[in-house]
């Protein structure tokens, strides 16, 4: 470093100029690439991290990796912020756009050291998205009304590269035949909008094959203990969120009682107030009472008397999913009468044994607007897996529904567009027409990639995509690679995507690679960590460390997806 910028700055400080730098993000973007790139497609290798609790996590999901890594260097940093970025965007393609950026910036090192400018790099990587996205647009096959059959299988060929795809829950229904019914059942596909967070995730250990969807709301709890009924038909669901307990005040109180007779005055009285809003209930005609607070245990078996469940200390969450499912509306007062459209209805409510755990089933809801989905596996890292699967199921048919455009997978799509490019390059002149022709490489790169992970011969796989693409009908043939059969074919009736998805990986990636290539000069101050331990013997550093803390993992709220966003 500079004795001058040492002077300037201090000791702790570091700094790289000009070609060392752009050298470094350059190759630290690129190591990230190479960390996922042997995960693409059906034939990709998972991935295996221990963090530093020792927890472990097994996937080939690329974003749920990265997430977890805690790298230094900013350009990596920025590569694993962008593929964050589309998998909240879309929910797809993270592995797609860190393979495409790290490609498109290692092109870009080899046409610096040919000498070509950043700046006309990066004009002619805006040129290259201009025309990709151009291309895309007229490929793209469009529909005027959404159909099951194109979900269903968008759905089969976003599973197919994870491990759910193996799952065949009873009456030989896939892992896709249940992610498309839950979105079909919540989505309004007139107005094209749907909330994936309606679709309840539940987890539990067991047979994969006993994986299922519920047509309604299942609560990993079970009824009240002084219940005689544990299976009710016809149901009709209150839902309440007031305390059916006698009441307790927020602040210190002192009540001052001289006699027996006051005391018992005292209960009574409590008791007459709890009478009230269980007689409100039983007026109803309800006969299911689930409430997020807390029932007494009096007022469980007064109502189990009048043939009513109750259910109570449900989860917030679960309430809200029960209110979509069963169209009940949470009552917020029991003081007087309950309207009768405020009541819920499930064709069924039932305790069930699932595992080692019993759970409740809200099932048979008419027309419900939130469903569940209830995971199988033999191991809670399996069953972790699932879910990032599903996850990325949902919001590749929420993707669908809310832009009806699909392109061919297997990377036909690239293949078509770098046709494109490699030939629009060839009216250009001057040093542009190399940046065309090397940004045509980087996208050549997804089906390298492809044809690499499954074993096949990269040259000779190559050579035959460009000749099939360059006489064949652009809007008619898809030619890239079937994994499962390892050759080049047609693969438009095997593997479909939203075109939505394929948009946001090229912007994203050329937007990471433009970046990079206009900074020159990295300013890097040495953060000063803390080496400490925590209560279960956990030894390690980071800012901060001498300080009281505790680490996210530690504090997850009750969000649904903790495990898409961090595990």
């Amino acid at each position: 470093m500079d004795p001058r910028t040492e002077q300037l700055f201090g000791d702790g400080f570091s700094r790289s100029q000009e070609d060392e730098s752009r050298r470094y993000n350059l190759l630290a973007a690129t190591l990230v690439a190479n960390l996922v790139k042997n995960s693409l497609g059906p034939c990709g290798l998972e991935k295996m991290y221990i963090d530093i609790m020792g927890e472990i996590t097994v996937t080939k999901d690329g974003s749920a990796i990265l997430r977890k890594l805690d790298v230094e260097h900013p350009a990596a940093k920025i590569l694993i912020e962008a593929a964050n970025a589309v998998d909240n965007e879309v929910g797809d393609g993270t592995t797609s756009v860190v393979i495409l950026s790290g490609e498109l910036l290692s092109k870009a090192q080899e046409l610096l050291l040919s000498g070509i400018a950043p700046s006309m790099i990066i004009d002619g990587y805006l040129m290259g998205l201009e025309i990709s996205l151009q291309t895309l647009s007229r490929i793209s096959i469009s529909s005027t009304s959404i159909g099951r059959e194109v979900m269903s299988k968008l759905a089969e060929s976003c599973l197919q590269t994870r491990s759910i795809s193996g799952v065949v829950a009873r009456e030989n229904t896939s892992a896709a035949d249940l992610i498309v019914e839950a979105v079909w059942s919540i989505a309004d596909l007139r107005n094209k909008i749907i909330d994936t967070d309606d679709i309840k995730i539940e987890e539990k250990l067991g047979n994969s094959s006993e994986t299922t969807l519920v047509s309604g709301t299942v609560i990993d709890k079970t009824f009240d203990a002084s219940l005689r009924i544990k299976l009710i038909e016809n149901a009709k669901i209150l839902l309440t969120n007031e305390d059916l307990d006698r009441s307790r005040t927020r602040t210190n109180s002192e009540l001052n009682i001289s006699s027996f007779d006051q005391l018992e005055k005292y209960r009574r009285s409590e008791y007459e107030l709890l009478e009230i809003k269980v007689q409100n209930i039983i007026d109803s005609g309800a006969n299911i009472v689930i409430s997020q607070k807390g029932i007494n245990k009096i007022v469980q078996q007064r109502l189990s008397r009048a043939d009513i469940i109750s259910l109570h200390r449900v989860k917030e969450n679960d309430m809200l999913w029960l209110e979509k499912s069963t169209t009940a509306r949470i009552v917020k007062d029991l003081n007087g009468p309950i309207p009768s459209n405020t009541l819920g209805y499930a064709g069924k409510i039932y305790e069930k044994l699932v595992g080692d755990d019993k759970m409740i089933f809200i099932d048979e809801c008419k027309n419900p607007k939130s469903v569940t989905l209830l995971l199988r596996a033999n191991s809670k890292r399996v069953l972790d897996e699932y879910h990032r699967s599903a996850l990325d199921g949902f919001a590749v048919l929420r993707d669908y529904i809310q832009s009806p455009r699909i392109v061919g997978g297997g990377g036909a799509t690239e293949m078509k567009v770098a046709a494109v490019i490699r030939d629009r390059s060839r009216q250009i002149k001057g040093n542009v027409q190399l940046v065309l022709q090397k940004f045509a490489e980087a996208l050549e790169e997804i089906p390298t990639t492809l044809a690499r992970n499954a074993g096949m011969d990269t040259v000779n796989t190559i050579i035959q995509l460009r000749s099939k693409h360059m006489l064949a009908n652009s809007k008619i043939r898809w030619y890239g690679i079937n994994s499962r059969s390892r050759k080049v074919d047609n693969i438009i009736s095997l593997v479909i995507e939203p075109s939505i998805v394929k948009e946001q990986v090229l912007k994203t990636a050329v937007e990471v690679a433009c970046m990079l290539l206009r900074v020159d000069d990295v300013l890097m101050a040495k953060p000063k960590v803390q080496t400490h331990s925590h209560t279960d013997g956990v030894k390690h550093s980071h800012p901060g460390g001498d300080k009281k803390h505790d680490h996210y993992f530690d504090r997850l709220g009750k969000q649904q997806r903790p495990i898409h966003h961090y595990y």
